[in-house]
């Protein structure tokens, strides 16, 4: 039996092309799911985690490129309450996803519960069951931007 026996095997498809909102959107929100499930294996293990991002930049002089690395801090997107219940709201930017019946919290017993639910929560985003709470929130956060008027010269 070989190896393509196992493998599905489709007519070739186009590759998306362009700048597509939706898709941009869904990955910025999967890689912060990415980020808080890295960050609570890291808080269980008793290590700190940082998002580092790996930037290229050309030295002019002697036109050579140089790799650095930046980091950043993740912080939560949960907390614990005194009863010791976690509280988890998704977060697009600055704003909590209204995720269910406009609202934007879910309640969890520990974070053993989070744990098991941000796998396939990343999963429902990158499917798309998220996308009109993320549009909701990219024009929510859209709207505090507000574009300079350009005095015209006479």
């Amino acid at each position: 039996m070989g190896v393509l026996d196992n493998l599905e095997v489709v007519a070739g498809g186009e590759r998306p092309t362009g700048y597509d909102p939706v898709r941009v959107r869904r990955k910025k929100l999967a890689e912060g799911l990415a980020d808080q499930i890295k960050l609570l294996e890291a808080i269980e293990t008793g290590c700190t985690y940082q998002q580092v991002k790996v930037r290229k930049e050309r030295d002019l002089e002697s036109d050579e490129v140089k790799s650095s690395e930046d980091r950043r801090a993740v912080s939560p997107w949960w907390f614990i309450d005194d009863g010791g219940k976690v509280h988890f709201a998704i977060r697009y930017g600055s704003t909590r996803l209204k995720v269910k019946d406009g609202k934007d919290t879910f309640v969890l017993g520990s974070l053993n519960d989070l744990r098991q639910l941000l796998p396939p929560l990343r999963q429902e985003v990158l499917t798309g069951s998220l996308d009109a709470a993320l549009a909701e929130a990219a024009s929510g956060l859209q709207a505090r931007f507000t574009t300079k008027k350009v005095a015209k010269k006479a």
